[in-house]
């Protein structure tokens, strides 16, 4: 008798903070849907869980877009090690290893080509890449990263030297990029960002591409803070390209691109 007493105040005790666990994460979710993005990253953080980890790090990184320049770089480390919390954590939950990717991305833009190299960030954003695919191979995201790592690593070495060692290649990240943009979740991020490596890339042979992907984001769901932000980056990127103006376009793709 006295034991299931026992049982049965442990098994309350464990739903009661198994409820808490939930309604913590809903609250960390809900202040990152408004844009408060540095409590929804403290109260994911302390939760222990894959999924609360998972987007502490996207807090993070939607922080580090609007923070000062010398506070990103501590904001995006913050970012990978909660990304990499995540995967320990969950290696099956696609979300850790798609943030972990678009940090690895962050943090190689700021440090320069020649330095990302060297550390290996672009063959350890390849793996991220491949691992979040294997899982959910139509995830728009995903699809999104992956042509991102192809044009941005053709981009920085040349076709060459970027096939030598790395296996990139334009055509196949051109495709990549289609294949998000078609996917049925492709949201107001995904083709932001398409259009913006399509511009980044060839700003003369893929701007009607490019235009299309922003008007269509235009019309997009924005359900939350940051997607609206995305939004405000994808007009004003339209406008530029609306200007005919290559250099005023080629100035917001690079303010764009440094933005983290």
């Amino acid at each position: 008798m006295l034991y299931a007493v026992a049982l049965g105040a442990v098994s309350a005790l464990l739903t009661t903070a198994a409820y808490a666990q939930v309604v913590a994460l809903d609250d960390a979710a809900r202040l990152y849907a408004r844009g408060d993005y540095a409590q929804a990253a403290d109260i994911a953080r302390g939760l222990g869980d894959a999924r609360a980890d998972a987007l502490a790090a996207r807090a993070l990184l939607a922080e580090a877009r609007k923070a000062p320049r010398d506070e990103r770089s501590a904001l995006v480390e913050a970012a990978l090690a909660a990304a990499q919390s995540a995967i320990n954590r969950d290696e099956a939950q696609i979300e850790g290893h798609l943030q972990l990717a678009v940090a690895l991305g962050f943090k190689g833009r700021a440090m320069g080509n020649l330095a990302a190299h060297q550390q290996g960030l672009g063959s350890i954003a390849r793996t991220t890449i491949d691992a979040a695919l294997a899982l959910e191979p139509d995830n728009a995201w995903a699809r999104a990263l992956l042509g991102t790592w192809h044009l941005e690593i053709v981009n920085g070495a040349g076709p060459l030297l970027a096939a030598a060692l790395y296996g990139a290649d334009r055509a196949v990240g051109v495709a990549e990029l289609r294949s998000a943009v078609a996917t049925a979740n492709a949201n107001v991020i995904v083709l932001h960002q398409c259009a913006l490596q399509l511009l980044t890339h060839d700003a003369k042979a893929f701007a009607p591409e490019a235009e299309r992907w922003l008007v269509i984001a235009a019309r997009a769901p924005q359900p939350d803070a940051f997607e609206r932000f995305t939004m405000r980056q994808a007009d004003k990127l339209l406008r530029a390209l609306r200007t005919g103006n290559a250099s005023l376009l080629r100035r917001e793709i690079e303010r764009q691109q440094t933005s983290y």
